[in-house]
């Protein structure tokens, strides 16, 4: 009868052990899930991102993000942004200027926007009488019409909206299927791989 209370008593103190085991490792990974970010908070004085998604959604803000941000969505019109590293930039209203050091995809769909950041690895130009300035892009789209993108160095460009101009330093591939655009660039690849559109002024290397 000793034995066997003993082996009870060992049995109930193993199964404690493991339970409060199990209590532990799930507050290791309640702790790690903590970190993922949620829904977009709203930094429209600006802010640290701490790895965040963000959004901005009042007109006329002027926000300065800082540290490492997630995505960061502009819906609001007339706002001027200063986000130093993010993963995508996405701007939706009119009349805003975004200036970054670094991002990942940078999507403008609204009109009348602006933005300068030097390091991109997609930039995709929906939007309408748009100005961008950048140092590197890896691709480029141009679906919208009448914008102005300068950037340093490309690699794969597509230009399919109308009236848009186009300038680049190094070029790696082209493909234009819009009208009446103006591409310009001076090394790189030597001709468009698809030119399917009418009246495009294309200025390739040595031209």
């Amino acid at each position: 009868m000793g034995a066997t209370r003993q082996s009870v008593a060992v049995a109930v103190l193993m199964s404690a052990a493991v339970a409060l085991a199990g209590c532990g490792g799930g507050s290791t990974g309640g702790g790690g899930t903590s970190t993922v970010s949620g829904s977009a908070v709203e930094l429209n004085s600006g802010g640290d991102c701490a790895g965040r998604d963000v959004i901005v959604n009042r007109d006329g803000a002027g926000v300065v993000l800082e540290g490492e941000c997630g995505t960061v969505t502009i819906e609001a019109n007339g706002v001027s942004a200063t986000v130093a590293t993010s993963n995508a930039v996405v701007v939706r209203g009119q009349d805003t200027n975004v200036v970054g050091g670094q991002t990942g995809t940078l999507t403008i769909s609204g009109r009348s926007n602006s933005s300068t950041i030097d390091v991109v690895e997609s930039i995709e130009l929906q939007g309408n009488a748009v100005t961008v300035v950048g140092k590197q892009a890896e691709r480029i789209s141009v679906t919208g019409s009448g914008n102005s993108l300068n950037v340093d160095d490309s690699g794969a460009m597509t230009v399919s909206g109308n009236d848009n101009f186009v300038r680049a330093v190094s070029l790696d591939s082209l493909e234009v299927t819009g009208s009446n655009n103006s591409v310009d660039w001076d090394s790189g690849v030597t001709a468009p791989a698809i030119d399917t559109g009418s009246e495009n002024r294309l200025t390739p290397p040595g031209a």
